[in-house]
């Protein structure tokens, strides 16, 4: 045993890797020891520093807990001033085996880039870590909570957790592999004080997830989806572009979030049903929560002026225990989308097969809050464009698999004929059966509302 000690903190390392025991009371987050802290769990020689998180952690450690990141709004954001008496907000961030680095630089740069009276508290929520000092030792830090599940409970559970433990009237929403700009916060708290039905997120720029460089994003961008229910960005039109040129910063009303990153009044989220706890792990409840809003009367704006950085992986760290986030994705189809999810059953066929639970209170919320269809939703312009589903040839050889996907622009592959929304999903699956490669010419249009 030995006793390091720094100012008037000591901490007793006791055994291997290492164990923490700090003074009594709170540290300032810049006096956390972040060498300490992050050496327990470096990569080791020999070892893949792409094995526990899907990016590479030796990039990671070797970055400063508040490494400078570039500023990447627009000019016009920063001579812009913001109002001076926002409500604070509860910081919410959930966890499940998250490299230490990235966990940590997270939460210093919400206590580095933020105005202090409005952040109230940072709430951890440890979802069950194989080592549960990852979160407990941050516990240390000013403002920062943690609670640790005793047992793998998956994003959505654990954020209602976090939100239900929250003291501050707004909820903040955030990842736990982020980056925090320079003043971030104060836009996305103004729209929220101006209108509580609103919902709104930051651009989110990308951190690379090989060498962590710090990337702007562009803020011509809305959320959007297929008809498989994956999200994806959308391009805004040459108009919209156009007219947002005049006005830079001006929020964006966008049919979808992300789902990582946004911030919401806390009595909304609750009326609004919070989320469907019977989702698990990961996935699908960024539809979920978007058509929501959305169909229950409120909006969801991207806020141009507020940019924090994200770690964008191309796979998953960790396993979705029970099944896949196709379970998630149907329960929000099921109750949000009425008869339009059979454009989701035949984009994605598997997923009939897939069971969902019981949604018989979700959809009483629904009922509840008198929500609209969502054939409002495909129809309200300020909410989402109109989507095309096409039937499209996967390759050209005899025999060639034909699959439901979304409509692209000059895509020969892609075939049928105009079709109304009553189509139904056999006539679907009829068509399909008899479409061969000299009817390319044709295209089927689901929605020919716009």
């Amino acid at each position: 045993m030995f006793i390091y000690c720094a100012a008037v903190h000591c901490t007793v390392l006791i055994s291997s890797p290492v164990f923490l025991l700090w003074s009594a009371g709170k540290v300032r987050w810049q006096d956390f020891d972040q060498d300490l802290y992050v050496g327990a769990t470096v990569v080791r020689p020999g070892q893949d520093p792409y094995a526990r998180n899907k990016f590479n952690q030796v990039e990671s450690d070797k970055l400063r807990m508040d490494r400078g990141v570039p500023d990447t709004r627009h000019d016009h954001c920063r001579h812009k001033q913001w109002k001076t008496e926002l409500p604070a907000s509860s910081v919410i961030i959930t966890f499940h085996n998250e490299a230490r680095s990235a966990l940590l630089r997270t939460v210093v740069s919400v206590l580095k880039k933020s105005p202090p009276h409005l952040v109230k508290e940072i709430i951890l929520v440890d979802d069950y870590s194989d080592n549960p000092e990852d979160g407990a030792l941050l516990g240390k830090i000013e403002k920062i909570r943690v609670l640790r599940n005793d047992r793998r409970e998956g994003l959505m559970r654990s954020r209602v957790r976090g939100a239900d433990t929250a003291t501050a009237s707004v909820l903040t929403f955030l990842d736990s592999h982020c980056e925090c700009n320079e003043h971030w916060l104060e836009p996305l708290l103004e729209r929220v004080a101006e209108d509580k039905t609103r919902v709104v997120s930051p651009i989110i720029d990308v951190i690379n997830m090989d060498n962590f460089q710090y990337v702007g994003a562009s803020a011509d961008l809305k959320g959007g989806f297929d008809w498989n229910l994956v999200f994806k960005w959308d391009y805004m039109t040459l108009e919209q572009r156009r007219v947002r040129q005049g006005n830079p910063t001006a929020p964006i009303k966008t049919p979808m979030i992300a789902g990582g990153l946004f911030v919401m009044d806390k009595d909304y989220f609750e009326l609004l049903g919070k989320y469907d706890m019977m989702m698990d792990v990961w996935g699908g409840e960024n539809l979920e929560i978007s058509f929501r809003v959305w169909q229950c009367g409120g909006s969801l704006e991207i806020i141009p002026c507020s940019r924090v950085g994200h770690v964008f992986r191309k796979q998953h760290p960790y396993t979705f225990p029970g099944g896949s986030g196709t379970v998630n994705t149907r329960r929000a189809a099921e109750v949000w989308m009425d008869e339009f999810k059979n454009f989701y059953y035949a984009a994605v066929p598997s997923a009939r097969n897939v069971p969902y639970g019981n949604i018989q209170s979700r959809m009483e919320m629904k009922k509840r809050l008198g929500c609209q269809p969502f054939k409002w939703y495909l129809e309200n312009d300020k909410s989402v464009k109109h989507m095309d589903l096409c039937l499209t040839v996967v390759d050209r050889t005899a025999g060639s698999q034909i699959k439901m996907q979304g409509c692209r622009e000059n895509d020969s592959r892609q075939v049928s004929e105009p079709s109304t929304e009553s189509r139904t999903r056999d006539q679907i699956d009829q068509k399909a059966l008899a479409v061969n490669e000299r009817d390319l010419h044709h295209k089927l249009t689901i929605n020919r509302n716009h």
